[in-house]
């Protein structure tokens, strides 16, 4: 929600506002599907570091580029999120790592649990959205209000990045088909 915001004061025309918002769910689109394809076959904890990283360098992107095709590149290609939903690439890699962290028997309470934190998460996020007009009412100029919520942002992805690196390593899981057993009685 953000994102628009920012792109209206740097100066940008609506159309101009919405093909960046396009670029950023379509490029969180296609980075979401490739995190479902390779989740697999790699480690969580080095997919989700690797997100948290590029979280980093999408909001320090945000922060100080002003350029129109270069905001379009770091949108498409970074982890920002224009829309109130979760496209996140971190959705399917947490829940992956987290089905693999519980039994059966309390993975229906553990994914409550991260539900229940999401939705906290989500209500603080709107609620620090007022933070530009804030800032703004105690004498920061709006813009730089706008740019620290960026920083935030990627402060928010390194501290994502140290939970994550929390993670125990996963050893990949084995490509290819599976293997089938010899029938009983041969060698």
């Amino acid at each position: 929600m953000l994102l628009p915001v920012y792109l209206i004061e740097l100066g940008f025309a609506p159309f101009e506002v919405g093909v960046l918002a396009t670029a950023s769910l379509l490029g969180s689109a296609l980075l979401t599907v490739g995190a479902g394809l390779l989740g697999a076959r790699y480690d969580h904890r080095q997919l989700l570091l690797a997100a948290a990283s590029l979280m980093i360098a999408t909001g320090a992107a945000f922060a100080v580029v002003h350029d129109y095709a270069l905001l379009l590149v770091v949108a498409f290609a970074g982890t920002i999120n224009p829309s109130a939903g979760s496209v996140s690439v971190f959705v399917p890699l947490e829940h992956a790592a987290l089905s693999g962290a519980a039994a059966p028997a309390a993975r229906t309470a553990m994914f409550a649990r991260y539900s229940l934190v999401g939705a906290l998460a989500a209500a603080a996020g709107a609620l620090a959205a007022a933070s530009p007009e804030v800032l703004a009412a105690a004498g920061v100029e709006r813009l730089t209000a706008v740019k620290l919520m960026f920083v935030l942002y990627a402060a928010l992805g390194a501290a994502g990045g140290v939970l994550y690196a929390r993670i125990p390593r996963r050893a990949p899981a084995a490509t290819g088909p599976p293997r089938r057993s010899a029938p009983r009685g041969a060698s």
